[in-house]
């Protein structure tokens, strides 16, 4: 188990450190690279109106190396447009390198090519950071949000570009070189952003058709897509993560950690303990990523003297990591008291870390302080797709008396809830959570079909009066899936969707319906329902 986690910690540096070679995404197209969140996306009709003509494809017609590209081709007058959109772990600081090479077939056709941040492709702070593009047959880049002129590209002729962007200073160096000559057409330096913004922080790439003037018909094919945080990157291809642990496991493991005793839940993450992908990349320069590997593979050893030495906000996060580990040792030796000292200690440090109030949450539990729990918990609301924060949800609700009387003491405010008239004024704050006990205690229960009635009746009184009911109407389907009714599952997961708008919501409920394929053994339904989110590239 340590060396997993020694890994998956070590991958998470390569993806973030400036201090050495890493390449954070290398795509050359000739493997098989699965879309999804950690990948890339692929949208025939980035809008999303379902009237796209565009097409995002792999090609064997042109390529740099290997034997295929991407070929991406515009429609005008469709009211959508074609896009590539691929993800890295998000940089605030050092210098990212930006490697690609493209081949227009008719130049006059206008084309974009964009690294922004966590603002998307707004002309702000954290949005649009490099764009170039082609504008009236001619290559331009857009410095302090000006189009700036480079040269006419000729057709069907490879272009190689290398940019090299400083991310403090908002500053890029920019190369472009034509196949065959190894002096550069162009080869600028310093020039300010797209936004003219330091420290705009950069997650994502992009290639796309024309998303502003519906007007082009560009055909044109991208190749060796490589960005890091080194210019002597290697160019090795990027390996999609395995397929995830399915939502329902998650929960069955997390509740076994829990029914003999307050224990802390695993993270999945760095994140998870308020790492950046930054303070990681400290981490590895202080030679502490072995010391910090233990503690997150559960190993309990001494904390590192050097920890004790230097600042920096990286060391405040780690600290807290150390407090957490110490407070999780107090609590499975029935420490309550002393743990939930640890805990808070880490929250205080490391704000970020959502998994400090969960545990948190739990001490407060094991010490009968159930209110304070709950207020623990509505820190992380945020958190309730993910099973974790179910499973903790259930297990405070269970502490308020034994499952039945835990149930029955539910029961009368969750149904206040249900049968107030006509929920005026929305669910408060601690009607919400106390019906999410509710039903997660139903499941802790294995009340399967008591917990699916309970969503199904919270579904519809909340759109009965124009409320989001796509929460409840999902968790009705989980628990017709945990029964493993997975037609009656697939059947309101599909409902969901019809009423669901949120792109994240509808992201969750596409994996579900997945997971359902994937049970079933139709893996060719389960790779089509993931990728009817993320998209596919197919010749």
């Amino acid at each position: 188990m340590r060396s997993v986690v020694l890994a998956w910690l070590l991958a998470a540096v390569a993806g973030a450190s400036s201090r050495s070679p890493a390449a954070l995404a290398s795509y050359s197209f000739d493997d098989d690279a699965a879309t999804g969140p950690d990948t890339f996306a692929v949208w025939q009709g980035a809008r999303h109106t379902r009237g796209g003509r565009g097409r995002v494809s792999l090609s064997t017609a042109f390529h740099v190396s290997g034997h295929r590209s991407v070929e991406l081709r515009d429609a005008a007058g469709d009211g959508d447009f074609p896009e590539l959109q691929g993800y890295f772990p998000v940089r605030t600081k050092g210098t990212l390198f930006f490697h690609f090479a493209f081949l227009v077939t008719d130049p006059k056709e206008e084309l974009n090519i964009a690294l922004a941040g966590p603002r998307f492709f707004q002309l702000e702070k954290d949005g649009l950071a490099f764009w170039l593009g082609t504008r009236e047959g001619r290559l331009v880049h857009y410095s302090d949000s000006i189009p700036k002129r480079l040269f006419v590209p000729e057709a069907f002729a490879w272009y190689t570009v290398d940019v090299a962007y400083d991310i403090p200073s908002g500053t890029y160096d920019l190369v472009i070189r034509r196949e065959g000559s190894e002096a550069p057409l162009v080869a600028l330096q310093r020039q300010p952003n797209a936004i003219r913004k330091p420290g705009s922080a950069i997650d994502k790439f992009s290639f796309v058709g024309a998303p502003f003037t519906d007007r082009s018909r560009v055909v044109y094919y991208v190749d060796d897509v490589v960005i890091g945080t080194d210019e002597g990157v290697a160019r090795r291809p990027f390996v999609a993560p395995g397929r995830r642990r399915l939502f329902i496991d998650s929960f069955v493991q997390y509740q076994l950690l829990l029914r003999e005793r307050p224990r802390c839940l695993p993270p999945l993450d760095p994140e998870d303990l308020g790492f950046t992908p930054d303070d990681l990349a400290e981490v590895q320069a202080a030679g502490l990523s072995d010391a910090v590997a233990g503690l997150l593979a559960g190993e309990r050893a001494g904390r590192p003297a050097s920890l004790e030495r230097g600042g920096g906000a990286w060391r405040r996060v780690l600290d807290a990591a150390w407090a957490w580990g110490e407070g999780c040792a107090a609590l499975e030796a029935g420490d309550a008291a002393k743990a939930l000292v640890h805990f808070e200690q880490a929250a205080d440090d490391a704000p970020g870390g959502r998994l400090f109030h969960l545990s948190s949450a739990l001490a407060l539990t094991a010490l009968g302080r159930i209110g304070e729990a709950d207020e623990r918990l509505a820190l992380i609301s945020e958190w309730r797709s993910d099973a974790r924060y179910a499973v903790a949800s259930a297990y405070v609700g269970l502490a308020r008396r034994d499952l039945d009387r835990a149930l029955e003491w539910l029961r009368d405010p969750a149904g206040e809830v249900v049968g107030r008239e006509p929920f005026a004024g929305g669910v408060r704050p601690v009607e919400a959570l106390v019906t999410e006990q509710y039903y997660y205690v139903l499941l802790w229960k294995v009340a399967y079909d008591d917990a699916r009635d309970f969503a199904l009746v919270m579904a519809r009184r909340a759109s009965g009066v124009g409320l989001a009911a796509g929460a409840w109407r999902v968790r009705a389907a989980d628990a017709s899936f945990y029964r493993r009714d997975t037609a009656e599952a697939r059947e309101l997961y599909t409902s969901a969707l019809a009423e669901e708008r949120d792109y994240a919501a509808l992201r969750e409920i596409y994996l579900r319906l997945a997971d359902l394929a994937f049970l079933d053994g139709d893996l060719a339904e389960e790779r089509r329902l993931r990728e009817h989110y993320y998209g596919a590239l197919g010749e």
